[in-house]
C-alpha cells in the first residue's frame, strides 16, 4: 500500500523522489535519521525500494538467488555471505549477488570483491553472460542504481544503521527467485518476511541469538524458511551440524585485509575455522535452493567442495569471465 501521509508535509512517494532528486547530503541524512525514529519505518522502505528498484539499470534474470545480510552486527567476522555465494555458485547454484562498500567501514561485499580485482563494470548483456558461463555476478548498488549512489556521503554522516542496510536485499536489480536475508534482530525480520511473501518468492530469513546476521558458527540461528506463501521456523544449533562451537576470535578481524585474507583461506580450505563457517552458511542456501533435503547432508557437500579445491577454481572462473568485458 502506498501511504499519502509521508514524512512531512506531502505525499511519501512525492517525499522520497523529491529526496533523490533535489536535496543536498545533509537533507538527505536528516531523512535517514527520520526514518530510524519513524513508527512505520518499514511502509518508507517498502515504497524507497519500489522507486529505486525502479529505477535500476539492469533488470531482472530468471532463476537466480542472493545470500545477503544487512550488515552492521559489529562482530567483525569474515565476508561470510559473498564466500557462501561463491560456494553455492560452485555447486550449480545461479547467483546474483547484490552489494556495496562498506558504509562505516572498509569491509563491506563490494570491499572484498575489490580486494579480489573482481571487475564492476557490465551491462545486462554481461551480466546475462557473467550468470550463464560462471553462475556468479556481482552487481554494485550504486553502480547500477544512483540512488544507491547519491546517498553514499549521507550515509557516512550517521554512525548507525539506516534504512539502506535494509535496502540492499530487497533492490537487487536482478530480482532474485531465492534469498537467503540475515538480519541482526527479528523485529527486523519482519520486513523481509513480507517482501518474500507479497513477491511469491522463495526463501528465508535468518538472525542469531548472538546478534549475527549469518548462520553463526558459536550460537542458535533462529530461520524462518519461506516457500509457496508459508511460513515455518527451525534452530539451528551449529554444534549438531559442526560438531563444535568455533569462537569469533577464530572468524573475524578489525583489520579489513587481515579479514579478507582469512575469508580467501576459507574459501580455498586452508583455514578449518572459516571454512566452516563458510560452508555452514553455504548449506542453508543450498537447502532452500532445493539442492538438499536436510543441512547436515548440505553441510558436508559445502565443506567437501572447498576441500577439494572446487571452490578455489570457480573463484578463478569468476575473475576471468568479470574480466573478459
Amino acid at each position: 500500500m502506498r501511504s499519502e501521509t509521508g514524512i512531512g508535509a506531502y505525499p511519501l512517494k512525492s517525499t522520497i523522489e523529491s529526496i533523490l532528486d533535489n536535496s543536498t547530503d545533509e537533507q538527505k541524512a536528516e531523512f535517514l535519521r527520520q526514518i530510524n525514529e519513524s513508527g512505520n519505518a518499514n511502509e518508507i522502505i517498502a515504497e524507497l525500494a519500489n522507486i529505486i528498484k525502479e529505477r535500476a539499470t539492469l533488470s531482472r534474470i530468471q532463476g537466480v538467488s542472493d545470500i545477503v545480510g544487512t550488515g552492521g552486527d559489529s562482530k567483525n567476522t569474515i565476508n561470510v555471505s559473498t564466500a557462501a555465494a561463491f560456494v553455492v555458485s560452485a555447486m550449480g547454484v545461479k547467483i546474483a549477488k547484490h552489494g556495496n562498500f562498506g558504509a562505516t567501514s572498509n569491509k563491506g561485499s563490494a570491499d572484498f570483491l575489490k580486494f579480489l580485482r573482481y571487475n564492476f563494470e557490465m551491462d545486462q548483456a554481461a551480466l546475462v553472460k557473467r550468470i550463464s558461463d560462471s553462475s556468479f555476478a556481482f552487481i554494485l548498488a550504486p553502480r547500477f542504481n544512483d540512488s544507491f549512489a547519491k546517498f553514499a556521503k549521507a550515509r557516512k554522516m550517521i554512525p548507525a544503521k539506516t534504512a539502506f542496510n535494509y535496502l540492499g536485499p530487497i533492490t537487487n536489480p536482478a530480482d532474485p527467485d531465492v534469498l537467503m536475508l540475515g538480519v541482526t534482530h527479528e523485529e527486523i525480520s519482519r520486513l523481509y518476511m513480507e517482501y518474500i511473501l507479497v513477491n511469491n518468492k522463495r526463501g528465508c530469513v535468518i538472525y542469531s541469538e548472538d546478534g549475527m546476521d549469518e548462520v553463526s558458527p558459536y550460537s542458535n540461528t533462529n530461520v524462518v524458511l519461506i516457500s509457496e506463501g508459508k511460513a515455518s521456523k527451525m534452530v539451528i544449533n551449529p554444534e549438531e551440524i559442526i560438531g563444535e562451537k568455533i569462537g569469533i576470535e577464530h572468524i573475524s578481524s578489525s583489520e579489513p585485509e587481515t579479514s579478507f585474507k582469512l575469508t580467501v583461506k576459507g574459501l580455498e580450505g586452508t583455514d578449518t575455522n572459516a571454512a566452516r563457517f563458510i560452508a555452514i552458511n553455504a548449506a542453508l542456501s543450498l537447502v532452500i535452493n532445493g539442492k538438499f533435503v536436510d543441512m547436515e547432508e548440505a553441510y558436508r557437500s559445502a565443506l567437501e567442495t572447498i576441500s577439494s579445491g572446487l571452490v578455489k577454481q570457480h573463484m578463478q572462473k569468476v575473475m576471468e569471465v568479470a574480466s573478459d568485458v
